[in-house]
C-alpha cells in the first residue's frame, strides 16, 4: 500500500492521507477524482436540466483503519475529514457527488453517514455508492447567512 500511495501521489493519480495516534498508523483515507453515470444514482439526487452522461465526484478510493484502533471513530474521523476535503474542492472545481466502491460489510457504516447504494453495479463484490453533496453545501450557506 506504501509504495502505491506514493506512486499514485507523484503521479498526480490520488492523495492519500494519515492519521496517527502517539506515533502509530492508526488509519488512512485516500482521494481521486472520479465520475457517477446520471442512470446510476436516484432521480431525486439528480439535475433535470444536466445534459451530460456523468456527473462528477470525488472519490474515497481507499478508507482503513489498523484494527487496533477499529471502534474507536477512526474511520468516522477519516470520513469526515474527506467530506470536508471535497467540499473544500467545491469552491473552486464542480464536485456534486463523493463516491466510494464500499464491501459489502461496510456498506452499514456509509449509509450511517447518508450515502447511498448506486442503482447499479448492486451485485458486485463491491457496492457503488454516492453522497449528493448539494443538501449539504445548501445547509452550509444558510447557516452561513444566520
Amino acid at each position: 500500500m506504501k509504495e502505491d500511495a506514493f506512486n499514485d501521489q507523484e503521479d498526480l493519480i490520488s492523495k492519500t492521507s494519515l492519521c496517527s495516534w502517539n506515533g502509530e498508523l492508526a488509519g488512512y483515507i485516500t482521494l481521486a477524482t472520479d465520475t457517477i453515470g446520471t442512470k446510476e444514482i436516484y432521480v431525486s439526487d439528480g439535475l433535470k436540466r444536466y445534459k451530460y452522461s456523468k456527473y462528477p465526484g470525488i472519490k474515497i478510493a481507499r478508507l482503513a483503519v489498523d484494527s487496533r484502533f477499529e471502534r474507536r471513530g477512526v474511520g468516522t474521523y477519516l470520513l469526515f475529514a474527506g467530506i470536508g476535503k471535497a467540499l473544500s474542492i467545491c469552491d473552486s472545481v464542480g464536485c456534486r457527488y463523493i463516491l466510494v466502491d464500499s464491501k459489502k460489510e461496510s456498506i452499514g457504516f456509509y449509509e450511517k453517514y447518508g450515502f447511498k447504494l448506486a442503482e447499479k453495479n448492486k451485485k458486485k463484490d463491491f457496492s457503488p455508492m454516492y453522497l449528493n453533496m448539494q443538501p449539504i453545501v445548501a445547509k452550509l450557506k444558510l447557516e452561513k447567512s444566520s
